[in-house]
Protein backbone atom coordinates (compact mmCIF):
# COMPACT_ATOMS: atom_id res chain seq x y z
CA UNK A 1 0.00 0.00 0.00
CA UNK A 2 1.41 3.58 -1.20
CA UNK A 3 1.74 6.49 1.66
CA UNK A 4 1.59 10.26 1.16
CA UNK A 5 4.41 11.48 1.96
CA UNK A 6 2.40 14.93 3.10
CA UNK A 7 0.15 13.14 5.05
CA UNK A 8 2.79 10.75 6.93
CA UNK A 9 4.62 14.29 7.80
CA UNK A 10 1.48 15.85 9.47
CA UNK A 11 1.31 12.60 12.10
CA UNK A 12 5.62 13.40 13.72
CA UNK A 13 5.82 15.35 16.54
CA UNK A 14 7.21 18.69 16.32
CA UNK A 15 10.60 19.18 17.18
CA UNK A 16 11.93 18.86 20.78
CA UNK A 17 13.72 22.11 22.27
CA UNK A 18 17.57 21.93 22.20
CA UNK A 19 18.67 20.96 25.83
CA UNK A 20 19.20 24.30 26.94
CA UNK A 21 15.47 25.67 26.44
CA UNK A 22 13.85 21.93 28.04
CA UNK A 23 15.77 22.79 31.12
CA UNK A 24 14.78 26.29 31.72
CA UNK A 25 11.38 25.49 30.86
CA UNK A 26 12.11 22.80 34.34
CA UNK A 27 13.75 25.44 36.02
CA UNK A 28 16.67 23.67 35.80
CA UNK A 29 20.47 24.70 35.48
CA UNK A 30 23.35 23.67 32.99
CA UNK A 31 26.85 24.27 32.99
CA UNK A 32 29.57 22.95 30.80
CA UNK A 33 32.95 23.12 31.75
CA UNK A 34 36.71 21.66 30.88
CA UNK A 35 37.87 18.71 32.70
CA UNK A 36 39.72 21.17 35.25
CA UNK A 37 36.79 23.14 35.75
CA UNK A 38 36.63 26.51 33.37
CA UNK A 39 33.07 26.99 32.46
CA UNK A 40 32.31 26.93 29.06
CA UNK A 41 28.71 27.18 28.18
CA UNK A 42 25.58 28.14 30.72
CA UNK A 43 21.89 27.82 30.31
CA UNK A 44 19.83 31.12 31.95
CA UNK A 45 18.62 29.07 34.56
CA UNK A 46 22.26 28.45 35.69
CA UNK A 47 23.22 32.21 34.67
CA UNK A 48 20.42 33.16 36.80
CA UNK A 49 21.64 30.73 40.11
CA UNK A 50 24.57 31.64 39.84
CA UNK A 51 24.17 35.64 39.69
CA UNK A 52 21.52 35.51 42.49
CA UNK A 53 24.03 34.29 44.85
CA UNK A 54 26.88 36.31 44.08
CA UNK A 55 25.54 39.82 42.43
CA UNK A 56 26.64 38.98 39.27
CA UNK A 57 28.40 36.53 36.95
CA UNK A 58 31.84 36.11 37.87
CA UNK A 59 34.60 36.50 35.56
CA UNK A 60 36.36 33.93 34.12
CA UNK A 61 33.82 31.67 36.19
CA UNK A 62 34.97 27.92 37.57
CA UNK A 63 32.82 25.46 38.90
CA UNK A 64 35.61 25.62 41.69
CA UNK A 65 35.07 29.51 42.17
CA UNK A 66 31.13 28.78 42.20
CA UNK A 67 31.26 25.49 43.87
CA UNK A 68 33.52 25.76 46.43
CA UNK A 69 35.73 23.29 45.32
CA UNK A 70 39.25 22.77 46.91
CA UNK A 71 38.16 25.49 49.61
CA UNK A 72 34.79 25.02 51.69
CA UNK A 73 32.31 21.62 52.39
CA UNK A 74 31.43 19.87 50.74
CA UNK A 75 34.08 19.73 47.95
CA UNK A 76 37.02 21.36 50.64
CA UNK A 77 39.40 18.06 49.13
CA UNK A 78 38.14 18.05 45.06
CA UNK A 79 36.84 19.56 42.26
CA UNK A 80 33.57 18.30 40.93
CA UNK A 81 34.51 18.37 37.23
CA UNK A 82 38.09 16.80 37.83
CA UNK A 83 35.85 13.97 39.52
CA UNK A 84 33.40 13.94 37.17
CA UNK A 85 35.67 13.77 34.54
CA UNK A 86 37.69 11.06 36.23
CA UNK A 87 34.69 8.70 36.70
CA UNK A 88 32.25 6.54 34.59
CA UNK A 89 28.74 7.49 34.91
CA UNK A 90 27.46 10.35 36.90
CA UNK A 91 28.42 11.32 40.64
CA UNK A 92 26.28 11.45 43.05
CA UNK A 93 24.09 14.57 43.87
CA UNK A 94 24.88 16.51 46.55
CA UNK A 95 23.87 19.98 48.17
CA UNK A 96 26.74 22.91 47.64
CA UNK A 97 25.46 26.87 49.70
CA UNK A 98 25.85 29.59 47.54
CA UNK A 99 27.97 31.83 48.31
CA UNK A 100 28.48 30.97 52.10
CA UNK A 101 29.35 34.29 53.43
CA UNK A 102 26.24 35.30 52.32
CA UNK A 103 24.08 32.03 52.99
CA UNK A 104 20.70 33.06 50.90
CA UNK A 105 20.68 30.31 48.27
CA UNK A 106 21.77 26.42 47.40
CA UNK A 107 21.73 24.45 44.06
CA UNK A 108 21.77 20.64 44.55
CA UNK A 109 24.62 19.74 42.05
CA UNK A 110 25.77 16.40 39.87
CA UNK A 111 28.06 15.96 37.00
CA UNK A 112 29.30 13.36 34.51
CA UNK A 113 31.50 13.75 31.60
CA UNK A 114 29.50 13.82 28.32
CA UNK A 115 32.03 11.73 26.65
CA UNK A 116 35.11 9.28 26.65
CA UNK A 117 38.24 10.71 29.21
CA UNK A 118 39.30 14.40 28.52
CA UNK A 119 35.79 15.26 27.30
CA UNK A 120 33.99 18.46 28.57
CA UNK A 121 31.96 17.79 31.89
CA UNK A 122 28.18 18.47 31.87
CA UNK A 123 26.83 19.90 35.50
CA UNK A 124 22.89 20.05 36.17
CA UNK A 125 21.87 22.19 38.83
CA UNK A 126 18.57 22.42 40.38
CA UNK A 127 17.35 24.79 43.15
CA UNK A 128 17.63 23.83 46.63
CA UNK A 129 16.68 24.57 50.40
CA UNK A 130 19.37 26.30 52.58
CA UNK A 131 20.05 23.74 55.35
CA UNK A 132 17.79 21.06 53.81
CA UNK A 133 17.88 18.71 56.49
CA UNK A 134 18.04 15.85 53.67
CA UNK A 135 21.42 14.14 53.42
CA UNK A 136 23.40 16.42 51.97
CA UNK A 137 26.08 14.15 50.78
CA UNK A 138 27.98 11.12 50.72
CA UNK A 139 31.21 12.80 50.99
CA UNK A 140 33.36 9.05 50.74
CA UNK A 141 32.65 8.55 47.17
CA UNK A 142 34.83 11.37 46.19
CA UNK A 143 37.45 9.87 47.12
CA UNK A 144 36.37 6.65 45.87
CA UNK A 145 35.56 3.34 47.73
CA UNK A 146 37.31 3.23 51.12
CA UNK A 147 38.35 0.11 53.58
CA UNK A 148 40.39 -0.23 56.42
CA UNK A 149 41.99 -3.21 58.03
CA UNK A 150 43.60 -3.39 61.50
CA UNK A 151 45.87 -6.22 60.94
CA UNK A 152 47.80 -5.68 64.44
CA UNK A 153 46.21 -7.39 67.03
CA UNK A 154 42.43 -9.27 66.31
CA UNK A 155 41.51 -8.66 62.69
CA UNK A 156 38.91 -5.79 62.28
CA UNK A 157 37.77 -4.53 59.26
CA UNK A 158 35.99 -1.60 58.43
CA UNK A 159 34.12 1.20 55.74
CA UNK A 160 33.69 4.30 55.63
CA UNK A 161 30.03 3.46 57.17
CA UNK A 162 30.14 0.16 59.28
CA UNK A 163 32.33 -2.44 60.62
CA UNK A 164 32.74 -5.72 58.50
CA UNK A 165 32.44 -8.57 61.22
CA UNK A 166 31.95 -12.66 61.11
CA UNK A 167 33.37 -15.55 61.30
CA UNK A 168 34.70 -15.41 57.58
CA UNK A 169 37.58 -13.49 59.14
CA UNK A 170 38.42 -17.30 60.54
CA UNK A 171 37.15 -19.06 57.00
CA UNK A 172 39.01 -19.37 53.59
CA UNK A 173 37.84 -15.65 52.66
CA UNK A 174 39.09 -14.11 55.22
CA UNK A 175 42.37 -16.20 55.15
CA UNK A 176 42.71 -14.79 51.63
CA UNK A 177 42.36 -11.33 52.66
CA UNK A 178 45.10 -11.71 55.29
CA UNK A 179 47.40 -13.57 53.08
CA UNK A 180 47.11 -10.64 50.38
CA UNK A 181 48.08 -8.01 53.25
CA UNK A 182 50.98 -10.10 53.57
CA UNK A 183 51.74 -9.64 50.17
CA UNK A 184 50.68 -6.26 49.47
CA UNK A 185 52.52 -4.40 47.04
CA UNK A 186 52.34 -6.62 44.61
CA UNK A 187 50.46 -9.08 42.82
CA UNK A 188 50.43 -12.30 43.43
CA UNK A 189 50.11 -15.39 41.09
CA UNK A 190 47.14 -17.88 41.68
CA UNK A 191 49.21 -20.45 41.98
CA UNK A 192 51.60 -19.10 44.64
CA UNK A 193 48.20 -18.03 46.67
CA UNK A 194 47.07 -21.71 46.33
CA UNK A 195 49.95 -23.21 47.17
CA UNK A 196 50.64 -20.72 50.06
CA UNK A 197 46.90 -21.33 51.54
CA UNK A 198 46.04 -24.42 50.29
CA UNK A 199 48.88 -26.89 49.46
CA UNK A 200 47.01 -30.23 49.40
CA UNK A 201 44.39 -28.58 46.81
CA UNK A 202 46.07 -30.21 43.66
CA UNK A 203 44.69 -29.79 40.17
CA UNK A 204 41.62 -27.78 41.75
CA UNK A 205 43.86 -25.32 43.21
CA UNK A 206 43.46 -22.46 40.86
CA UNK A 207 39.27 -22.83 40.71
CA UNK A 208 39.74 -22.83 44.58
CA UNK A 209 41.69 -19.28 44.83
CA UNK A 210 39.04 -17.88 42.02
CA UNK A 211 36.12 -19.12 43.93
CA UNK A 212 37.32 -18.00 47.10
CA UNK A 213 38.48 -14.16 45.41
CA UNK A 214 34.77 -13.87 43.88
CA UNK A 215 33.40 -15.07 47.78
CA UNK A 216 35.88 -12.25 49.45
CA UNK A 217 34.94 -9.40 46.98
CA UNK A 218 31.36 -10.52 47.50
CA UNK A 219 32.04 -9.94 51.12
CA UNK A 220 33.65 -6.67 51.12
CA UNK A 221 31.64 -5.44 48.66
CA UNK A 222 28.33 -6.71 48.76
CA UNK A 223 26.06 -3.65 46.17
CA UNK A 224 29.19 -4.32 43.67
CA UNK A 225 27.15 -5.07 39.81
CA UNK A 226 27.19 -8.71 39.28
CA UNK A 227 30.63 -9.47 37.17
CA UNK A 228 31.71 -5.96 38.25
CA UNK A 229 35.32 -5.05 38.87
CA UNK A 230 36.08 -4.74 42.52
CA UNK A 231 37.60 -1.44 44.24
CA UNK A 232 39.42 -3.59 46.82
CA UNK A 233 40.89 -6.64 45.44
CA UNK A 234 42.02 -6.44 41.22
CA UNK A 235 43.51 -8.84 39.53
CA UNK A 236 46.36 -8.44 37.06
CA UNK A 237 47.47 -10.99 34.47
CA UNK A 238 46.54 -14.05 36.61
CA UNK A 239 47.24 -12.36 39.64
CA UNK A 240 45.86 -10.91 42.87
CA UNK A 241 46.58 -7.97 44.77
CA UNK A 242 44.99 -5.39 47.20
CA UNK A 243 44.24 -2.13 45.82
CA UNK A 244 46.11 0.61 47.07
CA UNK A 245 42.87 2.40 48.32
CA UNK A 246 42.74 -0.12 50.80
CA UNK A 247 44.15 1.38 54.20
CA UNK A 248 46.12 -1.52 56.13
CA UNK A 249 46.95 -0.16 59.18
CA UNK A 250 50.69 -1.71 58.48
CA UNK A 251 51.81 0.10 56.51
CA UNK A 252 51.25 3.41 58.56
CA UNK A 253 53.23 1.58 61.55
CA UNK A 254 55.92 0.82 59.82
CA UNK A 255 56.02 4.36 58.32
CA UNK A 256 56.19 6.03 61.89
CA UNK A 257 58.26 3.46 63.36
CA UNK A 258 60.92 4.07 60.13
CA UNK A 259 60.69 8.07 60.32
CA UNK A 260 61.22 7.70 64.09
CA UNK A 261 64.26 5.42 64.11
CA UNK A 262 66.03 7.77 61.55
CA UNK A 263 64.74 10.83 63.36
CA UNK A 264 66.36 9.33 66.68
CA UNK A 265 69.69 8.79 65.11
CA UNK A 266 69.56 12.20 63.62
CA UNK A 267 70.74 15.74 65.04
CA UNK A 268 70.14 16.05 68.92
CA UNK A 269 67.51 18.68 68.10
CA UNK A 270 65.26 16.36 66.21
CA UNK A 271 64.82 14.42 69.64
CA UNK A 272 61.03 15.32 70.58
CA UNK A 273 59.82 14.31 67.10
CA UNK A 274 61.80 11.17 67.27
CA UNK A 275 59.59 10.44 70.44
CA UNK A 276 56.48 11.64 69.19
CA UNK A 277 56.80 9.57 66.01
CA UNK A 278 57.88 6.37 67.64
CA UNK A 279 55.02 6.80 70.72
CA UNK A 280 52.30 7.42 67.58
CA UNK A 281 54.06 3.78 66.12
CA UNK A 282 54.07 1.93 69.30
CA UNK A 283 49.99 2.92 70.22
CA UNK A 284 49.76 1.50 67.06
CA UNK A 285 50.91 -1.91 67.58
CA UNK A 286 48.06 -3.33 69.38
CA UNK A 287 48.96 -7.38 68.57
CA UNK A 288 51.02 -8.80 66.71
CA UNK A 289 49.67 -9.50 63.26
CA UNK A 290 46.73 -11.34 62.69
CA UNK A 291 46.77 -12.17 66.44
CA UNK A 292 43.93 -14.86 66.25
CA UNK A 293 45.80 -17.11 63.70
CA UNK A 294 49.13 -17.71 65.45
CA UNK A 295 50.28 -20.29 64.05
CA UNK A 296 49.70 -19.51 60.18
CA UNK A 297 52.91 -20.25 58.07
CA UNK A 298 51.72 -17.51 55.74
CA UNK A 299 51.87 -14.91 57.97
CA UNK A 300 55.47 -15.72 59.74
CA UNK A 301 58.12 -14.21 58.00
CA UNK A 302 55.29 -10.87 57.67
CA UNK A 303 54.76 -11.45 61.63
CA UNK A 304 58.61 -11.78 62.48
CA UNK A 305 59.71 -8.61 60.80
CA UNK A 306 56.97 -6.42 62.24
CA UNK A 307 57.96 -7.80 65.68
CA UNK A 308 61.18 -6.81 65.44
CA UNK A 309 60.80 -3.63 63.96
CA UNK A 310 58.01 -3.11 67.42
CA UNK A 311 60.86 -4.47 69.43
CA UNK A 312 63.22 -1.84 68.12
CA UNK A 313 61.10 0.77 68.14
CA UNK A 314 60.01 0.36 71.96
CA UNK A 315 63.94 -0.07 72.69
CA UNK A 316 65.15 3.28 71.81
CA UNK A 317 61.73 5.02 72.78
CA UNK A 318 61.96 3.88 76.54
CA UNK A 319 65.60 4.46 76.53
CA UNK A 320 65.24 8.19 75.37
CA UNK A 321 62.32 8.74 78.12
CA UNK A 322 63.86 6.77 81.07
CA UNK A 323 65.95 9.37 81.96
CA UNK A 324 63.35 12.21 81.30
CA UNK A 325 59.95 10.68 82.21
CA UNK A 326 60.66 7.08 83.73
CA UNK A 327 56.93 7.34 83.98
CA UNK A 328 56.28 7.26 80.47
CA UNK A 329 58.96 4.33 79.77
CA UNK A 330 57.47 2.45 82.47
CA UNK A 331 53.77 2.34 81.10
CA UNK A 332 55.33 1.24 77.85
CA UNK A 333 57.73 -1.25 78.87
CA UNK A 334 54.88 -2.60 81.48
CA UNK A 335 52.27 -2.85 78.42
CA UNK A 336 54.10 -4.53 75.85
CA UNK A 337 56.48 -7.18 78.67
CA UNK A 338 52.99 -9.60 79.28
CA UNK A 339 52.60 -9.45 75.25
CA UNK A 340 56.03 -10.45 74.57
CA UNK A 341 56.35 -12.77 77.90
CA UNK A 342 60.11 -14.74 76.87
CA UNK A 343 61.54 -11.09 75.43
CA UNK A 344 65.50 -11.25 77.34
CA UNK A 345 66.26 -7.76 76.18
CA UNK A 346 62.16 -6.53 77.29
CA UNK A 347 62.27 -8.06 80.61
CA UNK A 348 65.69 -6.92 81.45
CA UNK A 349 64.28 -3.24 80.70
CA UNK A 350 61.49 -3.30 82.55
CA UNK A 351 63.29 -5.00 85.89
CA UNK A 352 66.21 -2.72 85.22
CA UNK A 353 63.74 0.52 85.37
CA UNK A 354 61.93 -1.03 88.60
CA UNK A 355 65.17 -0.67 90.26
CA UNK A 356 66.19 2.59 89.02
CA UNK A 357 62.69 3.76 90.48
CA UNK A 358 63.21 2.16 93.75
CA UNK A 359 60.65 -0.45 93.03
CA UNK A 360 62.75 -3.31 94.29
CA UNK A 361 59.62 -5.84 95.31
CA UNK A 362 58.34 -5.32 91.23
CA UNK A 363 61.69 -6.30 90.14
CA UNK A 364 61.98 -9.28 92.62
CA UNK A 365 58.47 -10.91 91.22
CA UNK A 366 59.09 -10.03 87.56
CA UNK A 367 62.87 -11.10 87.48
CA UNK A 368 61.07 -14.39 89.58
CA UNK A 369 58.36 -14.59 87.20
CA UNK A 370 60.24 -14.28 83.78
CA UNK A 371 63.57 -16.76 85.27
CA UNK A 372 60.04 -19.54 86.21
CA UNK A 373 58.60 -19.17 82.80
CA UNK A 374 61.65 -19.68 81.02
CA UNK A 375 62.85 -22.45 82.71
CA UNK A 376 59.37 -24.48 81.94
CA UNK A 377 59.09 -23.59 78.58
CA UNK A 378 62.55 -23.90 77.47
CA UNK A 379 64.86 -25.02 80.20
CA UNK A 380 66.91 -22.33 79.82
CA UNK A 381 67.93 -19.20 82.35
CA UNK A 382 67.43 -15.36 81.70
CA UNK A 383 71.15 -14.93 81.54
CA UNK A 384 71.76 -12.09 83.95
CA UNK A 385 70.81 -11.41 87.70
CA UNK A 386 69.64 -9.10 89.65
CA UNK A 387 72.44 -8.13 90.70
CA UNK A 388 73.10 -7.37 87.01
CA UNK A 389 70.69 -4.38 86.88
CA UNK A 390 69.95 -1.63 88.83
CA UNK A 391 70.84 2.52 88.80
CA UNK A 392 73.36 3.24 87.06
CA UNK A 393 73.73 0.35 84.89
CA UNK A 394 72.48 0.94 81.21
CA UNK A 395 70.88 -2.41 80.22
CA UNK A 396 71.89 -4.10 76.99
CA UNK A 397 70.15 -2.58 74.01
CA UNK A 398 68.51 -4.88 71.47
Amino acid sequence: METDPNRASETLPAPLPAPQDALDRLGLGMLVTTPDGLVMEANETATRLVAEAFGAWPEEATCCNLFGCRSREPLALHCISELASNTDGSLPELRVDLPPELPTNAVWVTAARTGGEGSPVLLHLRPAVLGDRRQRTEPHWMAGPRLRVQALGRTRITTEETSIEGQWLMQRPGELLKYLVCQRGRPTHVDEIAEALWPNGGVSGRSTVRYYVHSLRDLLEPLREPRGSSSFIVSVQGSYAIDPRVNVDLDEFESLAMAGLRSAGAESETGPEANSLLAQAMDLYRGDLFEEQPFAAWAFAERERLRSLALRSLSVLVERRRSTDPAVALDYLERFSDRWPVDTSLQRSLIDLYLQEGRRSDAQRRYAAFRKRLREEFEEEPGFELADLGPGRVPESR
